[in-house]
């Protein structure tokens, strides 16, 4: 009865407190104490009937007597303990996708061998997972990639997310059938329960791991893709907003409108907006220099710096890391500390005892924990020196070999030194620099206009330098010639030096590019060539080709167009003396056009009182140079018509000459027919076989009855009674025939037989 006598006072007192006077109360008290449980306060400030001063003096009582009050259970520890698993999954995941980047997307990789032998596993495995992509849109992947499945899903998935491309193939309406076994969902099974004894079946396992990571690839990189989009259409619908709202303001950079919160300002006292994307790239830029400091990118000559705030704005947590680091070296580098030694393979500095007493430098940077030399700031190879130790991997000689041959294939301009290669393209080079703009040969070096080439068309001379020509052959011999150099002063300068130490490999892929470049090369040099082939005809002479085609075109007869092997033909050129007067004529013509031009173009820009003066002893030239170049042009064309009637007379020769023969062999033919059949005769009457020459004339040896042939059965009604015809032969020269033969019985043969 006493008990609820007390609890019924103490809820009389709690009522007669006001709701704002507990509000005021608990207010005050957790300011001061903001982590203290909210039960553990309202049975303290009961008693004191929550007054305030009462409750946080006998809270400081009790700290100051030992005891602590009760705290509550604060849920952000729970949320930063999620957010910090997060954070670990998100590592863990970005380690895992470096990994296998590293591991299948290497560029010396070699493609697996059931790969080689079997692509369609590979097409099939891919294709099951871009269902609507023409298969043979997977295999021109997969040949581009080197039949490797890793860079080609990734490649293929790359040209179907870049939406602002246009696709260079059309979606299927039916889709691709996967196999089962190679379903995301059973791949595990498929390889936990594959067999691995054999070869194949281990690969086929690499196989699936391999997929297994480029679908894990392939999903990270599309969420990338969808929260770019989404931060694009964030950022869109923002600007929207914002100008609805009036809210917007122009970049003092780029002078692009932008919102309030999109914008940077400088810590001058009349600060200067830029949008976040003009500040970002000046801080990539800073990095790109080795520099940290970011200053206004006003042009009014602000030179006020950026606050922590206003960097977090633009700044992501890499590009601020990198920012830092350069802070970092920079200030250590200005502290000059005696004993400071760094790390060759990364930025980690240390204070260190002198090199004669330790010359090893130890990392203690988790991504590094590399061991060097202090030296010669290598990979440690203590207890060799480090003479020693070059001598042993050759690495300063091989150095010096790879320099050489980078000088040789490197040019440089001959008036600012910017280096720069040839791609493609003549040989005649334009420095890339504005204010320099040099022009020089990518041959010999020196500085040049196109008279400087082997092309008389373009004012050069036969024998200069080329202006086309294969340039990756070019690189490759003169890449050769200075390795072979440099390596042969490197043996003669260190006796004890190893050849082999000279030596290095390159990569599978590095040879294919190199070898696919200079097919390409070749290519583009034999079009060049084709391009350029002279035709043999009247009036257009140039280098002769390897083949017979002029010949036949002009065959080689005595008078004829051409006469052979004249002196003005060696070396497979073709430049009559009557062409090379004409070609030495039509150059002083254009070079007195080109004369009258500039005196004429001098006259224009004179007063107009003063043209009058000039300008007709000008027009009178270059009537002159029109009037010749007509009589040049008129005598051209009559030698041209010259040489087409020479054609004409030898093709009328050579078809004379062809009528001709045909009638000797036609009269030959008759005469052996003749002498077959009165050899047939004597022979039956067991005479001579061979017939009685005509008077005055040597007796001609005869064939025997042994060359004569028989004639087949069928064709006995063809030729007649006589079963013996000698062979026909397809040629028979005139010399055989040197006097005529008459048979015994005094038949001559028909007329006109003989040519």
């Amino acid at each position: 009865m006493v008990a609820s006598t007390e609890d019924t006072k103490k809820d009389t007192d709690t009522d007669e407190v006001s709701q704002d006077t507990k509000d005021i109360c608990i207010q005050k008290v957790t300011t001061l104490f903001p982590d203290i449980c909210l039960q553990s306060l309202q049975s303290i400030a009961v008693p004191l009937h929550f007054c305030f001063s009462a409750v946080i003096d006998h809270i400081i009582d009790l700290l100051d007597s030992g005891q602590i009050y009760k705290k509550r259970e604060q849920p952000k520890q729970s949320i930063g303990k999620r957010k910090r698993d997060a954070t670990e999954q998100d590592d863990g995941l970005e380690k895992k996708l470096l990994k296998d980047k590293h591991l299948y997307n290497s560029n010396d990789r070699e493609p697996p061998h059931l790969s080689k032998r079997d692509p369609p596993l590979v097409k099939n495995m891919i294709a099951g997972d871009f269902q609507f992509v023409p298969v043979r849109t997977v295999q021109k992947f997969l040949t581009e990639n080197n039949y490797l499945l890793y860079p080609t899903y990734l490649a293929l998935n790359k040209s179907i997310q870049e939406t602002h491309k246009p696709l260079s193939w059309k979606y299927k309406k039916t889709a691709t059938v996967q196999s089962p076994r190679y379903k995301e969902e059973n791949l595990e099974n498929s390889i936990r329960l594959a067999d691995t004894t054999s070869e194949e079946g281990q690969q086929e396992v690499d196989l699936m791991e391999e997929l297994k990571a480029a679908r894990l690839a392939r999903r990270y990189a599309n969420l990338e893709r969808q929260k770019e989009l989404e931060a694009i259409e964030a950022d869109k619908q923002m600007i929207d907003e914002a100008q609805s709202r009036g809210e917007i303001k122009e970049c003092e950079c780029c002078f692009a409108d932008t919102p309030f919160n999109r914008l940077g300002h400088c810590n001058a006292e009349n600060a200067h907006s830029f949008c976040i994307q003009c500040l970002r790239r000046n801080a990539e830029d800073q990095v790109g220099l080795s520099k940290y400091e970011l200053t206004c990118l006003s042009t009014e000559g602000c030179n006020a710096g950026f606050s922590y705030k206003e960097r977090q704005k633009f700044l992501p947590e890499s590009l601020a890391s990198a920012l830092d680091r350069i802070e970092q070296d920079e200030n250590v580098r200005l502290a000059e500390l005696p004993d400071l030694a760094q790390c060759p393979f990364c930025s980690y500095a240390e204070e260190y005892p002198p090199v004669a007493i330790n010359k090893e430098f130890r990392c203690r940077m988790p991504e590094c924990m590399v061991t060097s030399c202090r030296l010669c700031k290598l990979v440690t190879h203590v207890p060799k020196t480090c003479k020693e130790a070059a001598v042993e991997r050759g690495l300063d000689k091989r150095r010096h070999v790879e320099e050489a041959m980078s000088e040789a294939l490197i040019r440089k301009c001959n008036k600012c030194n910017t280096p720069f290669i040839k791609d493609s393209g003549c040989n005649k080079m334009t420095c890339s620099k504005p204010n320099c703009r040099n022009v020089q040969c990518y041959v010999c070096h020196e500085s040049c206009e196109y008279d400087h080439f082997d092309q008389p068309e373009r004012g050069g001379k036969l024998g200069n330098c080329p202006l086309f020509e294969d340039s990756e052959v070019r690189h490759h011999e003169e890449v050769e010639e200075a390795e072979k150099n440099a390596k042969q002063k490197a043996l003669q300068d260190n006796p004890d030096l190893e050849p082999e130490a000279l030596d290095f490999t390159v990569s599978s892929n590095v040879k294919k590019d190199d070898d696919r470049r200079m097919k390409k090369s070749a290519a583009a040099a034999g079009d060049y060539a084709r391009r350029r082939r002279p035709r043999h005809h009247h009036g257009n002479h140039g280098r002769r080709q390897e083949n017979d085609g002029q010949d036949r075109a002009l065959p080689r007869v005595a008078n004829g167009p051409i006469q052979h092997n004249l002196p003005w033909q060696r070396n497979g050129l073709v430049h009559p003396p009557q062409i090379l007067a004409q070609r030495q004529q039509m150059q002083q013509v254009q070079t007195g056009q080109e004369q009258a031009n500039q005196n004429l173009e001098q006259g224009r820009a004179m007063p107009h009182n003063a043209r009058p003066q000039v300008q007709a002893p000008l027009n009178q030239q270059i009537m002159q140079l029109h009037a010749l170049l007509g009589v040049d042009q008129h005598a051209e064309q009559q030698k041209r018509q010259q040489a087409q009637a020479q054609y004409q007379m030898v093709q009328e020769m050579n078809q004379a000459r062809q009528t001709l023969q045909q009638q000797r062999l036609g009269s030959m033919r008759n005469h052996l027919s003749v002498s077959s059949i009165n050899a047939q005769h004597n022979l039956a009457k067991g005479l001579g076989l061979f017939p009685i020459p005509s008077q005055g004339a040597p007796a001609p040896q005869m064939q025997t009855a042994a060359a004569l042939q028989p004639v087949p059965a069928g064709l006995h009604s063809q030729q007649g009674s006589n079963p013996y015809i000698l062979p026909d032969p397809d040629f028979i020269p005139d010399e055989l025939f040197p006097f005529d033969l008459f048979p015994p019985n005094g038949q001559q043969p028909p007329a006109g037989s003989r040519g």
